[in-house]
């Protein structure tokens, strides 16, 4: 039997939100919709919810002021964020996926194509969060069961989709992945966006490591081709 499948929507507009809602339902998703982005993030902290369909253009505070406190909240962190919004500039989908939106969808947008990226985005989720081994790497350890990654005793915050990239790249220890195979593995075979998002997120996870163990780069470029996972040897 299949589990209650919950989605927050928050968009400002009557009629998109209302489409927005039919299709979700049609796939047997109970719909919370918040027109503001405060009733939005209220929502989110006071709820569970398996999914989040965040437009940018919003009253009060807008979507990307939202994603960000999202991702800067525990309770919030790991639930996939999916962006639909009518800003459809390269730099606005690189600032929504910088701020941990997984994906990023621009209006107008065609029903079936929508609901397959919802449906793609939960099955990426579900797979991630099933109980797994923690992977250990020295004092480096990576839980895909909550999503949390410590050096030592040190948490560090990621999204989930630079998790899911770093937990691909640490699962393949010492292999070349190709820019290309990262994004399909980890966004999905039917994302539009580019590869430079695959770097960008890489420099982030980098930062982030760096700021915790500034003896390991953990994610090393190999040139024209993709990343790798390597840890010195020397590592306790």
């Amino acid at each position: 039997m299949e589990l209650p499948k919950h989605a927050l929507l928050v968009e400002d507009d009557l009629d998109i939100a209302e489409l927005v809602r039919i299709i979700l339902r049609s796939e047997s998703f109970t719909v919370d919709i918040a027109h503001n982005g405060q009733e939005g993030l209220k929502l989110a902290r006071t709820n569970s919810y398996n999914i989040i369909v965040l437009d940018l253009m919003l009253p009060k505070i807008d979507g990307w002021e939202v994603c960000r406190r999202l991702r800067n909240n525990s309770s919030t962190r790991s639930i996939p964020i999916i962006m639909l919004t009518a800003k459809g500039e390269e730099s606005d989908k690189v600032l929504g996926l910088e701020l941990g939106a997984d994906d990023y969808i621009t209006k107008p947008f065609r029903p079936r194509e929508f609901l397959a990226r919802v449906k793609a985005l939960l099955r990426r989720s579900r797979d991630y969060n099933q109980p797994l081994q923690v992977l250990e790497f020295g004092q480096l350890s990576i839980d895909p069961r909550g999503y949390k990654v410590k050096w030592q005793k040190t948490e560090i915050n990621l999204t989930p989709k630079e998790f899911e990239l770093l937990l691909d790249l640490a699962h393949n220890e010492g292999q070349i992945l190709a820019r290309e195979q990262l994004l399909e593995r980890v966004w999905g075979y039917d994302y539009t966006g580019g590869t430079r998002t695959i770097d960008e997120h890489v420099k982030r996870i980098r930062q982030k490591l760096l700021l915790a163990d500034p003896d390991n780069t953990y994610i090393q470029t190999v040139w024209g081709v993709g990343y790798k996972f390597e840890v010195k040897e020397n590592v306790p």
